[in-house]
């Protein structure tokens, strides 16, 4: 009886130290797939997929109606500058930025309502990086890891004919170390 209620106390830890580490672990492995499996556009820049059809599934779950931009992002050597300007090519739809932690949190979205009609221009740093100057205009995001993702999404309503305009609002975006 004894032996029996330790195997199962024994069973159970297991089972919670499995249950916790992969929890834990998880959401960081698929993290690191998506930034290493990244075609090389992306780790030099933003990545801009074609749009999404019946066997495009390169973000999971891919609506039909957006048009998708990523950028992963490491800030172990120095922040990045993040800007876009989706209205300044005539691009009146929804549209947002979210950005994304190592561990797939997200910790940061901006749509267009937000901004307006106002740029982005974000600097984001580290949280643990000591404050430095910042770029006239651009808004401080503190990321909880240094490494993760940026994915932009475009409302797109009929690609064939807003093709022109939504192609040129995803192409503002940029992604840059800062210098």
């Amino acid at each position: 009886m004894v032996l029996s209620l330790r195997r199962m106390a024994g069973l159970l830890t297991l089972a919670a130290l499995a249950h916790v580490a992969t929890i834990w672990a998880l959401p960081r492995l698929i993290m690191a797939r998506l930034s290493m499996a990244a075609p090389a556009e992306q780790k030099l820049g933003v990545y801009l997929p074609p749009m999404t059809d019946e066997n495009q599934r390169r973000i999971v779950m891919p609506s039909p109606d957006l048009l998708y931009a990523t950028c992963a992002f490491d800030l172990r050597e120095r922040p990045m500058r993040i800007r876009a300007d989706p209205r300044s090519t005539g691009h009146q739809a929804y549209w947002s930025i979210a950005l994304y932690a190592s561990n797939s949190d997200n910790f940061f979205v901006l749509n267009d309502r937000q901004a307006g009609t106002r740029p982005v221009d974000l600097l984001l740093t580290h949280r643990d990086t000591p404050a430095q100057p910042q770029p006239a205009g651009a808004s401080v995001v503190r990321s909880p890891s240094t490494r993760g993702l940026l994915l932009m999404r475009v409302l797109v309503a009929d690609y064939a004919a807003e093709r022109e305009v939504v192609e040129a609002a995803r192409k503002t975006l940029r992604c840059e170390p800062l210098r």
